[in-house]
């Protein structure tokens, strides 16, 4: 396949980012990638690791031969650092992100971004619950689900450029309104992290746990931990952005859990067998049909 850009910069060299760039290289489908980032040590490392060609550890001219810029950093810093770049991108540059929160981004984006410039709003579900560069892997993307948000003003080649950038690393890639991304995410995504960091602090607060738990963990406190244990910065500005989405859902759960409760406190097995039993078929059904959930980096 011939070089879809010749010269990619990403924004946070990180899991996510890491990983583009480790695809983006083994499939060869850029020329060059340059790394950006406030820490130039990390750059540095990322570089010598081979995952990046150079860095720029601060905004500068360095960026201006670029044709695609990928922001890759926590969605809190996106738009700040969307519209600082900017002024050192060449006429026609590509900026996309990867942002699990797409409403507010891409409005903001749309409010300062010039007419000589293209905003992409993208979001590759997929991810661990692990961060850093050096969790990155090159396969992260393959068989994963990207969401684009275009919008009315969004220009048709640049979508589609950034439609064949995550297809070729192995998405399967689908448009949306921001606002059912965000409506969806919240759901299937966030909202289950917001539990999961519940239910792990809720059993620390208990007098004496603290020091057993680690002894009696099973498989089901486990894959709690596993999902808390994602990156705290990154999902305190994606809960933060998207609360709009999140309440409501964080509400109906409160309603549904309160249904079990009042049928345990009734004893009524019936109505707990029925519920549990909701659930495993509609797991077995997502198995039969190999629809993967999103990832805990979602």
């Amino acid at each position: 396949m011939t070089v879809l850009f010749e010269r990619v910069a990403i924004s946070g060299v990180g899991l996510i980012g890491g990983s583009l760039a480790k695809a983006l290289k083994e499939k060869k489908i850029v020329g060059e990638i340059l790394g950006v980032g406030r820490h130039e040590e990390r750059l540095q490392r990322a570089r010598e690791d081979g995952i990046i060609d150079g860095y720029a550890a601060h905004l500068d001219a360095s960026l201006g031969g670029v044709d695609v810029v990928v922001v890759a950093t926590p969605v809190g810093m996106i738009v700040d650092l969307t519209k600082k770049m900017i002024p050192f991108l060449k006429k026609g540059t590509i900026i996309t992100d990867v942002g699990s929160v797409k409403k507010e981004i891409v409005r903001e984006i749309a409010q300062f971004i010039p007419d000589t410039l293209h905003f992409v709003g993208a979001h590759p579900i997929a991810g661990t619950e692990n961060s850093g560069f050096e969790a990155s892997f090159a396969t992260l993307f393959e068989n994963s689900t990207c969401v684009l948000t275009p919008v009315s003003t969004t220009s048709p080649v640049a979508v589609a450029k950034i439609k064949e950038l995550w297809s070729r690393v192995g998405s399967h890639v689908v448009s949306m309104d921001c606002d059912r991304h965000d409506e969806i995410l919240a759901a299937v995504s966030h909202l289950p992290h917001v539990i999961a960091y519940s239910m792990v602090n809720c059993l620390l607060k208990r007098e004496g746990f603290e020091k057993t738990i680690l002894s009696f963990s099973a498989g089901g406190f486990k894959d709690f931990t596993r999902i808390a244990a994602s990156h705290s910065e990154m999902w305190r500005d994606i809960i933060l952005m998207n609360r709009d989405k999140v309440l409501p859902a964080i509400e109906l759960f409160q309603d549904y859990l309160n249904e079990l409760k009042e049928a345990i406190e009734k004893g009524d097995g019936e109505k707990l067998f029925s519920e549990f039993q909701k659930s495993r078929t509609f797991k077995r059904l997502m198995k039969e049909k190999e629809v993967t959930p999103p990832s805990s980096e979602c």
